[in-house]
């Protein structure tokens, strides 16, 4: 039996054995997660590649306690992984046996990759749907389109809630159509929708590293000093948020605050399933 969490363009796929016995909070719920998805998840499968989009160099992996890994936001510790899922590009032998991360930074959606029945016909029972976030606050957008007085790009916010009410719509048609499936759906923009100074946020739309503007990429230039105060900012660089602010979106989609939080349970109660 198989647990399937997306985030975003994030998938992770946690594979539960039949007979497993009860878990409590804190020790490991699952035997092994493998995660699909883009720089979300992306724990080091880009260093080797022709590409761009990389961050394994600093001021990446700062507050990373082996430094700059490619590591850019992925946790599975709320289901009590002591490290994190190798990836891909160095995983071998009995590291599958604890899972795989095949994420990859600026990867996207392709359609033998974003049919979720193929993962459904090679075991997996347990999937998490993770929204699109807020994408029109990024740093990012707010630098190209503007905001005319808001205090994000709302066009781009609209087309969010599209895809995401969709995806929650897919999450009910895939439970009714397979059996024994058990999709979740997690709302990510509406975790992140709160207003951020709540959470004592008080730099909302720039980022804490100084980015480049001419590669498009948004990403931190190599060795500058990012901001002291990282626990201030809501965005690390011009597309990613801060490990204050995952902190906040692992947590509440792990164990929901709100019933609008994850749908129709949170990815605890999916695993205890």
């Amino acid at each position: 039996m198989a647990i399937v969490v997306t985030v975003c363009c994030m998938v992770f796929v946690m594979v539960l054995g039949l007979d497993l016995p009860p878990r409590v909070y804190g020790e490991q719920q699952v035997p092994c997660i493998f995660i699909f998805g883009d720089s979300m998840a992306d724990n080091g499968n880009n260093n080797g590649l022709v590409t761009k989009a990389k961050a394994n160099y600093q001021p990446y992996g700062i507050d990373f306690p082996t430094g700059a890994t490619g590591r850019m936001i992925i946790t599975a510790e709320f289901l009590g992984f002591n490290d994190s899922i190798k990836p891909f590009a160095i995983a071998n032998g009995r590291d599958i046996l604890e899972g795989v991360n095949y994420a990859s930074g600026a990867a996207g959606i392709r359609e033998e990759t974003g049919q979720q029945q193929t993962l459904y016909g090679l075991g997996a029972r347990k999937v998490a749907l993770d929204g699109l976030g807020l994408l029109g606050c990024t740093p990012k957008e707010l630098a190209t389109y503007g905001t005319n007085g808001s205090s994000c790009v709302q066009f781009i916010n609209d087309e969010v809630q599209f895809f995401n009410d969709r995806l929650r719509l897919l999450v009910d048609e895939l439970n009714s159509n397979l059996t024994n499936a058990n999709f979740i759906y997690v709302n990510t923009s509406g975790i992140l929708s709160t207003d951020p100074a709540l959470a004592g946020f008080r730099v909302v739309g720039a980022p804490c590293c100084e980015v480049g503007s001419s590669d498009g990429l948004g990403t931190c230039l190599s060795l500058k000093a990012p901001c002291l105060n990282r626990a201030e900012y809501v965005f690390w660089d011009a597309f990613h948020p801060t490990e204050a602010v995952n902190i906040i979106t692992a947590t509440r989609s792990y164990n929901a605050r709100s019933p609008f939080d994850a749908y129709p349970v949170d990815i605890y109660s999916l695993a205890q399933l």
